[in-house]
């Protein structure tokens, strides 16, 4: 009874006192304000560590990967972090100069037809005063010679390497083919996005057996996720009816197994992002056609799978049409109404959404919460983990649920739409919703 009492009164002081909970990483504005004088200052080197910390914390924020990928490219560091940034921070209110950083990452690189592409693009959208303290014009015309001007760090070591100690075995690529595949992934749709641009609809699609085997240890996870989630969810329910004294060791059981979640959640991000990396690399040398065709291929798959849906949708709604009855039967029957086509509109509300492993303050507030609501996740193409709880029909029921969140201590809780799975704009998920 005493162990009872001492759970409740956890929970509700939990539930009562938000206030407890409500840390949030919007509230520390000086480190970003300190951060971006040092950029107004020419100190780059000194703005990235801020910058990098900011981007852990809020790995989607345009303005924040434009920051660092900034002052990573002016200290010369022409990495894949600074092309990673750069590309998440793509977006019509990011500053043109973004397009000119992120083509000197491609030219750094030697993938000079995608370098060209972003010259071009900041060249077209820049206004004259943008362009006037850049190298645009030399930097073009080296990039049409082929000529890579940048050295960067990956290359500096590579050079600065000596012959190994020891002889290093040969490594032989495997095959895709090779990769054994788990029942239920061969024939499944997977919806792999690689890079902005190329995106895999069927695993037969990967160029690397490394890349391949990646993603189906990540599949794997994904699935084991699944069960683990499920196994919660019983918790749960079983909490709801359970006897006082059983209560606390079940809400111990479901701690254990959000705190498996937590950590299978990052072995799916790890993964996917190892087979995100491997089949860049491919791409990036890959000639302008060949990319061209590819995604043009990509695109008539996908133009036939919502054909086939489309099908398959005029084919319910023809069998949902009432019958037509004799006369003499239509005076003592009512036909039915047809059933109400779903639109595939959901509206779940996102808690997180991070990169790397959440702050422990952070894994803390989920534990609490999952104790109440179920926490889903999933990795998105940027191989950034979403949390979220609730799926919704209605956006006044999500509304609802944002505010109950918001005062269970998730002070900065806000509402996403999915279509069919995908991710949607919240105006476009209400005008198909009619609300």
């Amino acid at each position: 009874m005493i162990s009872f009492l001492k759970t409740t009164a956890f929970l509700l002081l939990f539930v009562l006192n938000p206030g407890l909970f409500e840390k949030t990483v919007h509230a520390q504005n000086d480190p970003e304000q300190q951060a971006k004088n040092l950029v107004e200052n020419g100190q780059y080197a000194e703005a990235i560590p801020y910058f990098e910390d900011l981007v852990h914390l809020y790995p989607q924020d345009k303005m924040l990967n434009y920051y660092l990928g900034i002052c990573l490219v002016e200290t010369e560091q022409l990495n894949q972090q600074a092309q990673t940034a750069l590309e998440t921070s793509l977006g019509e209110e990011t500053p043109v100069m973004s397009l000119y950083y992120l083509a000197q990452c491609y030219h750094a690189k030697g993938n000079f037809s995608e370098a060209m592409n972003y010259y071009n693009q900041f060249d077209d959208n820049a206004r004259r005063k943008e362009k006037k303290n850049t190298k645009l014009e030399e930097l073009k015309a080296l990039c049409e010679q082929e000529i890579n001007p940048f050295s960067t760090p990956e290359e500096e070591d590579e050079a600065e390497q000596t012959e190994p100690t020891t002889p290093i075995e040969e490594v032989v690529e495997l095959q895709p083919e090779e990769v054994e595949i788990p029942a239920g992934l061969e024939d499944s749709l997977i919806h792999f996005q690689v890079n902005s641009t190329i995106k895999y609809l069927k695993i037969d699609q990967f160029n690397s057996a490394s890349s391949l085997q990646a993603f189906v240890r990540g599949w794997q996870a994904e699935q084991e996720l699944h069960n683990l989630t499920e196994e919660a969810n019983l918790l749960r329910a079983k909490y709801n009816s359970a006897f006082a004294g059983e209560k606390e060791e079940i809400a111990n059981a479901i701690l254990a197994l959000e705190k498996e979640s937590y950590t299978k959640s990052q072995l799916i991000n790890q993964n996917y992002t190892q087979a995100r990396l491997g089949e860049k690399d491919y791409w990036a040398q890959a000639s302008p056609e060949t990319r061209h065709a590819f995604s043009e291929k990509i695109q008539a798959m996908e133009d036939s799978i919502i054909q086939a849906k489309e099908a398959k949708r005029l084919e319910k709604l023809e069998a949902q049409k009432p019958l037509v009855l004799p006369d003499s039967l239509v005076q003592n029957l009512t036909p039915e109404e047809p059933a109400a086509v779903s639109t595939g509109v959901v509206y779940k509300i996102q808690i997180g959404a991070y990169s790397r492993t959440p702050p422990e303050w952070v894994q803390r507030l989920f534990k609490k919460l999952s104790v109440i609501r179920r926490i889903d996740q999933y990795t998105d193409e940027n191989g950034v983990t979403v949390y979220t709880v609730g799926e919704l029909k209605s956006y006044q029921d999500a509304l609802q649920m944002q505010s109950q969140v918001r005062t269970e201590g998730v002070s900065d809780a806000f509402i996403a739409a999915y279509k069919d799975g995908e991710r949607i704009p919240l105006k476009e998920a209400r005008q198909i919703t009619g609300e």
